[in-house]
């Protein structure tokens, strides 16, 4: 009798804990061991603010900061630990998933939203708590990183081959040269660098040497010795390096420093020693050194611009980035981040980019790179403040001289560039719509025969998600 009433205790325990969980937990998301989304409810995509399933997408490029990698490296479960989504706290939990044999097959996450967790007094209270932590610390953050590696989207061959020697390079303490084209996002990398860093701690001071004149630019690095000049500071001032002491100093546009300011950067590279100013006070440093450039340093030192040994003393771990152009499988990722950002940022309603859009915006050929990707989305979150969406129609005023011919942007496969049709030509239709779609279902066509017929590899080919090819493939057999 006394084990019947304990079934039945115990059976009527694990229903109220099931109907319990299911009204807690309403958001959840589900992974496999790679960290790539499989499943997702409907509430969460909603509170995530999705228009779609990002099926295929990985964890961090919809959820930075989520603690889905960690739990899948360590096996060990996080339970009830706070993540901001969304400029919002919520409460979090994270089950990995084993096999028969042990071995971890993917993981669970539920989240645990204020609106129907009854959560909202204590996450009010831990929001007013952090607002006045950042407040205090308001000074030392602004010496802190201020990007992580896992808030920038982009997971194409080339990043993830950045990313990779990104990590390398944090690990060892060696100096950093960072090049590419102007608003490829040298600062952005540099910031997760030292985050990723022993240094984590110390400050990250950054100098833009192009924006400095060459008359105030060894006082701005070196700093000032007091009354070392007319008009000085009696207690003199500190320089960037003295600020950055053990920590992190980022010298962005590297190819613009004079060549006299260089040979004085190679002593502290070499030495470890600098001196203010008009002092004659050697100072000791331990200063790790992040350069960028967007100029050939290799052809300057061929030209006498810039120092060969300086050169070879910065770039210990070379890293190149990609262009936009280049990268452009991730051209949606970055939409969905910027548009997030900047729809929080300026208050106006959540938008989504439309599949014509971002056609439309893979046929530009990015000059200005991410930077200039961001400018176009803010302004069309502006123009276009009431609407929903950022479509075709609302991008097409921000790129007045778009190339009317389409490039393989989704298909990292192509080679050329598509060409009209024959019936196309004979009808003398060659509107950029038309081209596009016959550029988009070519695109999909060798992206399923290079997978087999794989339809999840041929989207993850085509840097789109799963459910994105099977809409678009919808489309193709409707016309």
């Amino acid at each position: 009798m006394t084990g019947h009433i304990s079934k039945v205790v115990r059976e009527r325990f694990f229903s109220y804990l099931q109907r319990a969980f299911e009204t807690f937990y309403q958001d959840t998301i589900a992974v496999d061991r790679q960290g790539i989304i499989n499943w997702i409810s409907d509430d969460y995509c909603r509170f995530l603010g999705l228009s779609e399933p990002p099926l295929g997408k990985h964890i961090t490029d919809v959820i930075p900061g989520s603690y889905v990698p960690q739990v899948l490296a360590s096996g060990e479960p996080v339970l009830l630990d706070l993540l901001q989504i969304r400029n919002q706290w919520v409460l979090v939990s994270v089950i990995p998933l084993h096999n028969e044999a042990g071995e971890i097959e993917g993981a669970f996450g539920f989240v645990a939203t204020d609106s129907r967790s009854g959560m909202k007094s204590l996450l009010e209270k831990y929001n007013l708590l952090q607002r006045e932590v950042r407040n205090a610390n308001r000074f030392r953050d602004a010496r802190s990183a201020r990007y992580q590696l896992s808030q920038i989207a982009g997971q194409s061959d080339a990043m993830r081959l950045v990313k990779e020697q990104i990590r390398q390079a944090a690990r060892f303490d060696v100096s950093v040269l960072l090049t590419g084209e102007t608003g490829t996002g040298k600062e952005l990398f540099a910031h997760a660098l030292h985050d990723l860093s022993a240094r984590v701690d110390k400050p990250f001071v950054s100098i833009n040497v192009a924006a400095i004149p060459e008359t105030l630019i060894e006082a701005e690095f070196f700093g000032v010795a007091p009354g070392a000049f007319t008009g000085a500071k009696k207690e003199g001032r500190p320089g960037k390096l003295e600020i950055a002491a053990d920590g992190t100093l980022f010298l962005d546009e590297i190819g613009d420093m004079p060549l006299a300011l260089q040979a004085k950067l190679l002593r502290v590279l070499q030495e470890r020693e600098f001196e203010r100013v008009g002092s004659n006070e050697v100072q000791r440093t331990d200063v790790r050194i992040v350069a960028a450039t967007s100029r050939d340093l290799l052809a300057m030192v061929e030209g006498g611009e810039f120092r060969a040994d300086l050169y070879y003393r910065l770039s210990a771990m070379p890293i190149h980035l990609p262009a936009l152009r280049d990268r452009l499988s991730d051209l949606e990722a970055l939409s969905e981040r910027i548009l997030d950002e900047c729809c929080t940022r300026l208050g106006v309603s959540t938008k989504v980019l439309t599949g014509e859009g971002l056609e439309l915006l893979a046929c530009h050929g990015w000059p200005g790179n991410v930077r200039e990707l961001y400018n176009v989305l803010e302004r069309a979150c502006i123009l276009n403040e009431s609407s929903a969406y950022v479509d075709a129609k609302a991008l097409g005023v921000l790129l007045p001289g778009l190339n009317a011919e389409p490039k393989p942007a989704l298909a990292r496969q192509n080679t050329g560039s598509p060409q009209p049709t024959a019936e196309s030509m004979r009808s003398g239709s060659l509107l950029l719509k038309e081209r596009l779609r016959e550029a988009e279902q070519r695109a999909i066509q060798e992206a399923l025969q290079l997978s087999g017929g794989n339809r999840s590899e041929a989207a993850r080919v085509l840097g789109i998600s799963r459910a994105a090819l099977y809409q678009k493939m919808g489309r193709r057999s409707a016309s």
